[in-house]
């Protein structure tokens, strides 16, 4: 057999191995995000949801395709990511359950190794469609099973058989994350009935959003669409197709979310935002008492409701909660190296994303327009993440993970094509 023919054997058993790798990733996110383990407990006793994304981790580390194992591991993000993971160690000090911080680390630790598995394998733009594609299947699918939060939105309504989904608020956030994706999907598509079929899908999840009566999920929606329509260079196109599905939905939007999002000027009479005012200051509290270390992974909670709950209010007289802002939950638990590593990586990978924005805009290749309208989709989801989480304690959600491995990705495909050009 000739060297030649060994070779393209090699690249193809390689190729073929990384579609199969693709496949258990995307399974990966069946089961994280859909929970089918909730319909069928024997998915859940095999423990198939660990099962499959430690599988595809490892073989990944098999993978000889690029990125290898040690760039990825000198990646920025990688780096903010170990400053994470070390900070849990520091948290040990001052915890008075060890376990709370055990169970924290190995839920951020999976996710990270999720983070490391997505670089890995989503290098190309079909990969990213395919994998946006199926984030959007899954919300339609999880909006299906869960009828009420479209038919009956005059009600707050939660999901049944997921976890960091469940509520309305969650699920509102990450609607709001998937939604830059619909519209890249949009923007690229060359079949009209594809075209048609997407944006159907894209009123739907925002009609979702609206009929979860998320406040902050609202607030995150108006950014993300006010970012497409400053970055995008068909802002009338844009800004016409966001007042269309504005009206569509305000024709079917009930009264109650109208008087639930006026309500946010009474934050200082109304229950749920005064709730959150009082958390968001002991968690103050809680990081000037212990700046380095924060009072634990998983402390906040235990922490509010025995040590640091709010003047004049009694054991009993409100229940543990969290910090309903994935802010106030980092400064509480991990003190201010925490709000820094959280901060830090969000506006790392919006300045790196932007950079690769305005490149893109000076590159006279025709062929990479797809690339700009995917880099300006990954900053919209990450702005939709990051005002979301203001009022939501998502600090142990997949969400921050996943996006950064996916604006690792998407940054890596430009800067790789000049670097091959080069």
């Amino acid at each position: 057999m000739r060297k030649k023919d060994i070779i393209i054997g090699i690249k193809a058993n390689n190729q073929n191995a990384s579609v199969w790798l693709f496949y258990g990733l995307l399974l990966f996110f069946v089961f994280e995000y859909a929970r089918p383990g909730s319909y069928l407990p024997i998915l859940d006793d095999l423990k198939i949801n660990t099962i499959i994304p430690v599988s595809v981790f490892l073989l990944s580390l098999l993978s000889k395709g690029r990125p290898s194992t040690l760039e990825i591991l000198n990646m920025k993000n990688t780096l903010w990511f170990i400053i994470f993971l070390s900070l849990f160690f520091l948290s040990v000090l001052t915890a008075d359950v060890t376990y709370y911080v055990f169970t924290r680390f190995l839920a951020v630790l999976g996710y990270i190794l999720a983070y490391f598995t997505i670089i890995k394998i989503i290098s190309t733009e079909k990969r990213h469609a395919t994998l946006f594609t199926l984030l959007l299947a899954i919300h339609i699918t999880l909006l299906l099973l869960n009828p009420g939060v479209i038919l009956n939105p005059e009600s707050r309504h939660y999901l049944s058989g997921v976890t960091f989904l469940g509520d309305g608020n969650d699920f509102a956030l990450s609607l709001c994350i998937v939604i830059p994706f619909a519209i890249y999907l949009i923007q690229t598509e060359k079949t009209k009935s594809k075209k048609i079929i997407l944006l159907f899908i894209l009123g739907i999840c925002v009609f979702a959003v609206i009929g979860t009566q998320s406040r902050g999920g609202f607030i995150a929606l108006s950014a993300l669409f006010l970012y497409f329509c400053m970055k995008s260079e068909k802002k009338l196109q844009i800004l016409l197709a966001s007042v269309i599905i504005a009206i569509i939905v305000g024709i079917f939007t009930p009264a109650e979310f109208y008087d639930r999002i006026l309500s946010i000027k009474d934050y200082e009479t109304e229950g749920s935002a005064q709730g959150r005012i009082m958390a968001w200051k002991s968690a103050i509290r809680m990081a000037l008492d212990n700046p380095i270390t924060g009072v634990g992974a998983g402390h906040f909670p235990v922490k509010y409701g025995v040590e640091y709950r709010p003047d004049g209010v009694g054991r009993t007289d409100i229940p543990w909660s969290t910090a309903h802002s994935i802010y106030f939950l980092i400064l509480g638990e991990f003190g201010f190296p925490g709000l820094i590593f959280l901060i830090g990586i969000i506006l790392f990978n919006l300045w790196r994303c932007n950079n690769t924005i305005k490149s893109l805009e000076k590159d006279k290749l025709r062929n990479i327009d797809n690339w700009k309208k995917l880099a300006i989709a990954m900053n919209s989801s990450l702005i939709g993440f990051a005002v979301g989480s203001a009022f939501l304690s998502s600090l142990y959600y997949p969400h921050l993970y996943v996006l950064a491995a996916l604006l690792e990705s998407t940054n890596r495909m430009y800067w790789g094509h000049n670097a091959e050009t080069a």
